[in-house]
């Protein structure tokens, strides 16, 4: 069986002014794998998330969905990758970022 990773986090480093949150991270989302983001408050949960859904953009890195990296690419394929992608946020989590 063919292991695909479909999401590749590459020495993503990432933050707020001059706040560094995430500082040189890398992971792969594996096809089919369950991945759970833990950790506490402050700690750049939230951050990542924004950042692999295309809302931020990072100081560096790679965020690379099914082989495209929207970190980087035109505007035609950072839509129709991030229309392969879906994202439920609790309790109306979206109305802070507007």
């Amino acid at each position: 069986m063919k292991h695909n990773a479909i999401i590749k986090v590459r020495k993503l480093t990432a933050g707020y002014g001059e706040a560094v949150i995430l500082d040189d991270i890398s992971f792969n989302v594996i096809e089919g794998e369950i991945l759970v983001i833990l950790g506490g408050s402050g700690c750049g949960k939230s951050t990542l998330l924004r950042h692999l859904i295309g809302l931020n953009t990072p100081f560096s890195g790679e965020v690379v969905i099914d082989g495209i990296d929207i970190t980087s690419c035109d505007d035609i394929s950072f839509h129709h990758t991030l229309k392969k992608t879906g994202v439920l946020f609790q309790s109306s989590a979206l109305f802070g970022s507007m």
